[in-house]
């Protein structure tokens, strides 16, 4: 998930970021609403958590100006408990609606649930590796990578099934299917090159076993 994260108070949006990031998100953090409206012009956002009491605009035109916009779910932080404020800012978009103080977790938890499925199905994270499933992308650090078919469909498979230890031919079986005459061995040159392509060891050898996504990556 790509969260921007507009509050002027640099403490709240430290300890927002470091919850979403340990979840595997993507984060940007604006201290104005001019700095917000750069982002979100600038990057492919999913979603936006939004304070309403911002230093030179208010939250509200920042939510109208993303909903006139662009597809991005909005959750709005403000201090302000009047039930007519948030139906102002429900009528301006908003998402979702959480009154200070909060706890991070609270935030992260409705963000996720107001995630479309859609792109909660086509995307994985893991650190700051991005698979974007529909468009057979890879990113690291917001940077393309790119994959031969094989590779990619490897690193996926992977990725999608964290837990599980993949032998080669279980590899073999669901990349190449159940009748391919394949070398056993094409299965560690690609696992090589893939290593080669994102400088991390994102997969971990068992030993006897096969391969797996590394645990550390996970944390």
């Amino acid at each position: 998930m790509r969260v921007l994260i507009v509050d002027d108070e640099e403490k709240i949006t430290n300890v927002l970021v470091s919850y979403f990031e340990k979840n595997g998100d993507h984060t940007w953090v604006a201290h104005t609403g001019e700095s917000a409206i750069q982002i979100v012009d600038q990057i492919p956002l999913d979603m936006i958590i939004l304070d309403l009491m911002l230093p030179d605009m208010a939250g509200e035109d920042i939510c109208q100006y993303v909903k006139l916009n662009y597809d991005i779910c909005v959750i709005m932080l403000t201090a302000k408990v009047c039930i007519d404020d948030k139906v102002k800012g429900f009528k301006m978009g908003a998402d979702d609606y959480i009154v200070k103080p909060f706890h991070p977790k609270e935030v992260l938890v409705r963000a996720e649930r107001l995630l479309p499925d859609s792109k909660k199905k086509q995307i994985i994270t893991l650190g700051p590796l991005e698979f974007h499933k529909d468009e057979r992308k890879v990113l690291i650090n917001h940077q393309s990578i790119q994959f031969t078919p094989h590779e990619f469909s490897i690193l996926l498979l992977l990725a999608e099934n964290p837990k599980k230890v993949f032998s080669r031919d279980d590899l073999i079986q669901k990349i190449f299917g159940f009748d391919s005459d394949i070398n056993p061995r094409i299965v560690d040159q690609h696992i090589k090159n893939i290593r080669k392509k994102v400088k991390e060891d994102y997969i971990q050898t068992v030993f006897r076993l096969g391969y797996k996504i590394n645990e550390k990556v996970q944390e």
